[in-house]
């Protein structure tokens, strides 16, 4: 693990996480499961904590109170297209949704820097604002790393009347390389109310029938003539993957025993799901967005490492209660679990932004540049001054070699 020794396994950031992100170390986290605001409109949720504390946060978004101007220079010179994502989105739907994704461009591109090159993110919204996310994600991530559009159903009440009742959210899966981790999930048949009727008819790739036999008695006691039927029985039988893109998974009644009082609190079940298929026991789990923790306690029943950030202070309290009531109420959670309130800093600053980079040449070389042989050449060829403006540093060392390109090649400064 390569996170600073403030960033340690079980730490909670009581702060902005922008502040946080930019502090951790490049190639840190393994997998990034979080539930980040939906941009619905909606001045204040409210709840309250079992310990009785009021919770409310806002979901309401606006382009001269939400961004920042040196957010838009950034992105502009080194994100063009996500820039222009956004721009047109703020033309097209408004300077809320505009305002929501910079607001969480600037964000996602601190968590897309701190993934490994195994690593993967889930990123959980509603029909809102999901498919203004994809794009930004797209920008962020390429359109071929993602993976899923997961869709988790549930059923709930509901009095509208003007169009079918919402029973859905969405979480976007998008891994950083094409060497992400990912464990398929199985279950047994015997666990799952799908096959509790013992024996599942199946067509095979050439059209035939086939009977997937989990219990012979019970097949028996349907009346089912097996042999009109090939068989494979359990015992030759792969487990079945568990719920493909669909989870079909319970959303929280008022009287569960996980629910803390936190009006948007999402199901354990959920985020173990994602977590134990895109990340191995030890590895670390990040959620930016961490609220009632969720991603964190599902994190630490399954053995991974995490690190989960939320502004509110209140959170700290209510992670330790639910690592007492949901993990193992004898450790000592209020030590070991830490509450920094100030973001890490980087351990990584030394390492060049693109060491990929090699001296564009109209004569070149075939070959790969080391960094300090570059820097060198460059000096040699245009001497210790800034090619742009004139200035001369007093020292060598000063100079360095980042990863803008010129507008020649087709760059954007």
């Amino acid at each position: 693990m390569t996170t600073n020794s403030i960033a340690l396994n079980r730490t909670l950031f009581l702060e902005d996480n922008l502040p946080v992100l930019r502090g951790l170390d490049s190639d840190s986290v393994d997998l990034i499961a979080t539930d980040p605001p939906f941009n619905k409109g909606v001045p204040a949720f409210k709840g309250k904590t079992k310990a009785g504390r009021g919770v409310e946060f806002k979901d309401v978004w606006n382009w001269n109170d939400d961004v920042q101007t040196e957010w838009l220079g950034g992105l502009k010179d080194d994100h063009p297209r996500l820039f222009n994502m956004i721009h047109y989105t703020n033309e097209s739907a408004g300077d809320d949704m505009g305002a929501f994704l910079c607001w969480m461009s600037v964000r996602v591109l601190e968590m897309h820097r701190v993934l490994k090159p195994t690593g993967s993110m889930y990123i959980h919204c509603d029909p809102t604002a999901s498919h203004y996310l994809k794009a930004m994600m797209d920008a962020v991530f390429g359109r071929r790393n993602f993976l899923n559009e997961i869709i988790w159903s549930y059923n709930r009440f509901s009095r509208r009347g003007d169009g079918f009742p919402s029973m859905h959210d969405t979480i976007l899966s998008y891994r950083k390389t094409s060497d992400a981790t990912f464990n398929p999930q199985y279950t047994d048949p015997k666990d799952s109310t799908r096959y509790r009727k013992g024996y599942h008819t199946v067509t095979t790739a050439d059209g035939e029938k086939c009977l997937l036999v989990y219990d012979e008695q019970k097949v028996k006691n349907a009346g089912i003539d097996i042999s009109k039927y090939d068989v494979i029985r359990h015992t030759e039988a792969k487990k079945p993957i568990l719920g493909s893109d669909w989870y079909d998974i319970p959303i929280l009644n008022p009287m569960a025993k996980e629910r803390t009082g936190y009006p948007t609190q999402k199901p354990l079940a959920l985020y173990k799901r994602m977590i134990e298929a895109s990340s191995n026991p030890g590895d670390m789990v990040l959620d930016p967005f961490a609220g009632c923790a969720t991603t964190c306690v599902a994190a630490e029943q399954l053995g991974r490492h995490w690190i989960g950030i939320n502004i509110e202070e209140e959170s700290g309290d209510v992670i330790r209660e639910r690592l007492a009531r949901e993990v193992n109420g004898s450790m000592a959670w209020d030590a070991i679990v830490r509450t920094p309130t100030e973001a890490p800093e980087r351990t990584d600053d030394g390492k060049p932004a693109a060491p990929e980079l090699m001296l564009v040449s109209p004569k070149p070389t075939g070959r790969r540049m080391p960094i300090q042989e570059v820097r060198e050449r460059l000096i040699i060829r245009d001497g210790l001054r800034c090619q742009g403006c004139g200035w001369e540093p007093d020292w060598s060392d000063y100079l360095q070699v980042d990863h803008n390109q010129p507008k020649s090649l087709k760059g954007t400064d």
